[in-house]
């Protein structure tokens, strides 16, 4: 079950903590019935409970406590609890919170291995009166590398390189965030630009920062972190033992050897054990690993041994103290140990064993010996362990991958070593693309959220080594499963290095191709298309021909060209049915259902893809056909309970398999539902919070489409102003990532704003940019006839043909430096 603290809306509504227990067991769709037999209670007073969270957070159905549940978890699940004790700091954590709540920008630091970060997570998880913290940790992020997709992911802000900037702002002004930026040092100057630009740019946000210096930052506050305090040469027992640092030393010790205890007569050793090692944290909780091994006197001797430094001579400097203890440590294991742990640190996050195993257990260290070796590892705290749930996660303290990667720098097989991390992960990820598709869906999507860093890094040094074969492997090999897994802003980032080469030959060419047009549907429809093109002048093979078709298909989908989405997609659903591919050929029908004049043939269409996806296990790709064919009923206005029967399965798959697109995708159908029912105030609170979740995710055509969405609601309620900036908005972003049909929709709204707020010339020339070929009437629409009757014919025409003439990027930029039309003259 659910830890039973209570994320800040709970709280606020008045939840009691009975009743998170409840809500946490309803969000496991568990009955009154079986919550009753987990807590010990009775069902009516579950029954009881369940109503007070309903009425408390404004919810008419157990559905909603689910969606809230899920919408919490993605929430907080970037701000870990650590699993040992917090020792100490109590002066400190009082002073730092009196920061926080007074200044916008704290930085905390000090030297390595000091408890920066233990001393900022505990703070984040204790103080009141601040939304959740949301942990950016810089750790695994290389010096010159990219730190602002290091916050985008922790915000869960979607877009490429080009757009990541403003997509963290987006996220931000979303809702109020407190961010702990954690590990700042080696890229400090790159944290500093942006982090002003945020500070700048939202009055939103707040920032608590580790680092070994200050970041710099304008307005920042420095809450400098000093060593915990060590006792006097000349205290007492009682004294040494309540000190910080001995306390520290005593706790680890307690949970390494549960059967040894600290006695007054060990106190004088344990105290200068510490002052050895200057108080610092990470120094002292690795000579208490060590207890389990030797008594605190010979430890102490082996410090003296290794710290000769700290016994004569300049005193070091805090990092060279920390270096040392990290050899000290070092040096006491043996041979295999030192080489394990220098392959650990090639992973730049955590792992799982059976990845270690595949990936370090190369020559010198056979798997039998990773199998013995690995444990003793653990036992002298070397690797962290973590788990969560059934699996068991392991992880280099940052401090401590550093050590151990310049040692493997130092090793001949460092190159080896990268190499196999970097082949396992790319070879691996497209061997599980069939259970990506249904085979073991919730596993595979599980192994791909969590092996992104890896596979961000994999990439990363296919594409430095100039390895485009690997990294194109890649890519094309997981090809249309993406269509699963969702675009991801790097991929963007990749595709724009990989395809200013030339494409591979033979068949990894044609793979790529298609692979790329598939993606680039979602910013760039017209190089999506030539990218299909090419791909078929490349294909030899039937299955090849008909991969090429269903991404001529998909891109013609996204053009909204109704005769060459028919032609390429009927042509490749044959040849996948007739393949027995039937995952594709779902596809090629959910596409080909979209693009569909009549509304019984699209609809079967749309729920035959469904069956298909659902027959295959693929939960994600079934929502997604569901969402499309309530789409399809709500815009034709038929059928609307059969539309949300629809909507409320997409949403359970959604949820179920933790698929934030198909669950966004979900509720903008409601929202649009709403409007057809006349419920304008419903649909403008759903397009209001799917608004910015959508920049978040980097689904830019929705975003717009919840633009148009607003500014609809808007202008039925006369408020042109706000309607005209949400058009303009939604109409830019349109030209943006290339989507004809939105653009058309965007200008017509636009012509149809500008005329109701009296602008009848301009007016006319948006209706003229939004039929460029002449099609559609413009002159018979119910707007032309009003326009032509206001500006007589002449003037009507001359207005028409000049928007023809005119790019829509530029009469929208007209339209933005003009202001609206209450402040300018009407022409």
């Amino acid at each position: 079950m659910e830890d039973a603290a209570m994320p800040g809306p709970l709280r606020d509504a008045g939840v009691t903590r009975r009743e998170a227990e409840v809500f946490w067991l309803v969000s496991e769709r568990l009955t009154n019935r079986e919550i009753a037999d987990r807590l010990g209670l009775s069902e009516r007073t579950v029954e009881s409970h369940v109503s007070s969270l309903l009425r408390k957070l404004g919810h008419a159905a157990r559905r909603d406590l689910v969606e809230d549940a899920a919408r919490f978890r993605r929430r907080v699940h970037t701000l870990p609890r650590p699993l040992s004790s917090f020792v100490g700091r109590e002066r400190e954590l009082r002073d730092l919170a009196g920061l926080v709540a007074g200044d916008r920008m704290v930085t905390v630091t000090g030297p390595a291995g000091i408890g920066k970060t233990r001393l900022a997570l505990r703070l984040a998880h204790e103080a009141a009166g601040l939304p959740p913290a949301v942990l950016v940790d810089l750790a695994s992020v290389p010096p010159g590398g990219q730190v602002d997709r290091a916050f985008a992911d922790a915000l869960g802000a979607g877009g490429d390189g080009r757009t990541l900037g403003r997509q963290i702002i987006t996220a931000i002004r979303a809702r109020p965030h407190w961010l702990l930026v954690d590990n700042c040092e080696h890229v400090a100057d790159a944290v500093a630009a942006l982090l002003a630009d945020l500070l700048a740019a939202t009055d939103g946000v707040r920032v608590l920062a580790t680092s070994h210096g200050p970041l710099g930052v304008s307005g920042e506050a420095v809450y400098r972190l000093a060593p915990l305090p060590v006792p006097g040469e000349t205290a007492d027992s009682a004294e040494i033992l309540g000190c910080a640092a001995v306390r520290l030393f005593t706790d680890r010790a307690a949970a390494v050897a549960p059967g040894r205890t600290t006695t007054p007569a060990d106190a004088a050793v344990l105290a200068m054990i510490c002052r050895r090692l200057d108080g610092l944290p990470l120094a002292i909780e690795l000579a208490a690993a060590r207890t389990r091994f030797a008594s605190p006197a010979e430890l102490l001797r082996l410090l003296d041994d290794r710290f000769a430094l700290l016994t004569g001579g300049p005193r070091p400097n805090r990092h060279r103290t920390l270096e040392e203890a990290l050899r000290w440590s070092y040096d006491l294991l043996d041979d295999d140990e030192r080489l394990l742990l220098d392959r650990c640190s090639v992973f730049p996050g955590e792992f799982d064993y059976d990845t270690a195993v595949k990936v370090l257990a190369a020559p010198l260290l056979g798997g039998a010996g990773l199998t013995r070796v690995f444990p003793r590892l653990l036992d002298r705290s070397m690797i962290s362990i973590r788990r969560h749930g059934g699996t068991t996660r392991y992880r280099l303290l940052d401090s401590v991958r550093q050590f151990a990667r310049h040692r493997l720098a130092e090793r001949r097989e460092h190159e080896q070593i990268l190499d196999r991390h970097t082949r396992h992960h790319l070879t691996h990820a497209v061997s599980i693309v069939p259970a990506l598709r249904g085979g073991n869906q919730a596993a595979a999507l599980r192994w791909f959220t969590d092996r992104w860093t890896d596979l961000r890094a994999a990439v990363g040094r296919a594409l430095d080594s100039d390895d485009t074969t690997a990294a194109w492997a890649f890519i094309a090999g997981v090809g249309t499963g993406w269509e699963t897994l969702g675009a991801r802003g790097e991929l963007f980032t990749w595709l724009d290095t990989l395809l200013d080469r030339p494409l591979p030959e033979g068949p990894a060419g044609v793979r790529a191709a298609v692979t790329s047009c598939f993606l680039l549907c979602y910013q760039d429809t017209d190089k999506a298309l030539e990218l299909a093109g090419r791909a078929a002048e490349r294909a030899a093979t039937e299955e090849e021909h008909a991969l090429a078709a269903l991404a001529t298909g998909c891109a013609a989908t996204h053009r909204r060209d109704h005769a060459e989405a028919a032609r390429a997609l009927d042509g490749a659903a044959a040849v996948f049915a007739r393949l027995g591919d039937d995952w594709h050929h779902a596809l090629a029908l959910s596409l080909r259902g979209i693009m569909t004049a009549g509304t019984a043939t699209a609809v079967d269409r749309q729920r035959a893809a469904a069956a298909l996806f659902g027959r295959l296990g693929d939960h994600v790709k079934r929502a997604n056909c569901l969402n499309h064919l309530a789409g399809r009923l709500i815009r034709d206005e038929v059928r609307l309970a059969e539309a949300e029967a629809c909507l409320d399965e997409a949403l359970d798959l959604a949820l179920r398999t933790g698929n934030d697109h198909e669950r966004l995708h979900a509720q903008l159908h409601r929202a649009g539902l709403a409007r057809h029912r006349n419920d304008q105030e419903a649909a403008t609170a759903l397009l209001t919070d799917l608004l910015p979740e959508f920049r978040r995710i980097g689904d830019l055509r929705c975003a717009a489409h919840c633009l148009l969405g607003l500014g609809r609601a808007a202008s039925s309620h006369g408020r042109h102003r706000h309607a005209r900036r949400h058009f303009l908005e939604g109409a830019s972003i349109a030209i943006a990532i290339k989507d004809h049909h939105l653009i058309v929709t965007g200008l017509r709204l636009l012509a149809e704003t500008e005329h109701a707020a009296g602008s009848a010339a301009r007016s006319a020339e948006l209706l003229g940019a939004a039929t460029p070929d002449g099609r559609g009437g413009p002159g018979d629409s119910r707007l032309g006839l009003a326009l032509r009757s206001r500006l007589g014919e002449a003037a009507f025409a001359a207005a028409l043909a000049a928007g023809r003439r005119t790019a829509p990027a530029t009469l929208l930029e007209t339209l933005m430096s003009a202001g609206p039309p209450e402040h300018r003259p009407d022409q």
